[in-house]
């Protein structure tokens, strides 16, 4: 079996900053601390259904820092329709779907 390498080339580590300083990096991480929030609230939500309430509040939380507000308009129409009752259906009805093709 071969490990994969998930190294960067030295223009990938130039490119995506690996010449931060300790206090640029410390400054990232704070910016996006709240997706290791929705991580953690992922990994604690044992129903599927909640589980993709969470993906769709991350989803809102990223798209808010994008400069372009057509994603944020969509993913807010989105998350809006996963968290009506027919939503619900909806996403439960597709889990019992993909739960039948792996059975």
């Amino acid at each position: 079996m071969t490990i994969p390498n998930y190294e960067g080339t030295a223009d990938e580590y130039a490119k995506y900053g690996n010449r931060l300083s300790i206090w640029q990096q410390l400054a990232l991480l704070q910016k996006f601390a709240p997706l290791i929030g929705y991580a953690q609230r992922f990994a604690n939500t044992a129903d599927p259904y909640q589980q993709g309430i969470v993906v769709a509040e991350c989803a809102e939380w990223l798209a808010s820092h994008t400069g372009s507000t057509l994603d944020d308009e969509l993913v807010r129409h989105l998350a809006a329709m996963l968290r009506t009752p027919e939503g619900e259906k909806f996403v439960r009805w597709m889990l019992g779907k993909v739960s039948e093709m792996k059975a």
